[in-house]
């Protein structure tokens, strides 16, 4: 059972296929479809909208409909555990250094 998070640092990660399977950035999430994928973990459902809802006001601010498909699929990888600052967001900075860093890597695997 998942922890519920009292604070921003007690947000548990979650692995990319259970942040990003059925990830719609452009709308709001159902909240109602996150809790029937998460039926035997309220608090992972929970966490699953945290990260969502920060990851989509990271991207309002970034602009994320003009960047390459790939970039955007990387920060919804990085998004399901990056640590989250102490207003429940991403801290722009290093969450984009972050995605850079998975691009690159990627990259040098190509």
């Amino acid at each position: 059972m998942t922890p519920f998070p009292v604070r921003a640092s007690e947000v548990v990660a979650l692995t990319v296929a259970e942040f990003t399977c059925e990830l719609d950035l452009t709308s709001s999430g159902s909240f109602e479809g996150v809790c029937r994928r998460f039926a035997e973990d309220a608090n992972r459902a929970l966490v699953w909208f945290i990260r969502f809802r920060a990851l989509t006001a990271w991207c309002e601010k970034t602009d994320m409909a003009r960047l390459e498909a790939t970039y955007q699929r990387h920060a919804c990888e990085v998004a399901a555990s990056f640590a989250l600052n102490d207003d429940w967001q991403f801290d722009a900075e290093p969450f984009r250094s972050a995605i850079e860093s998975v691009t690159a890597a990627r990259a040098n695997v190509s």
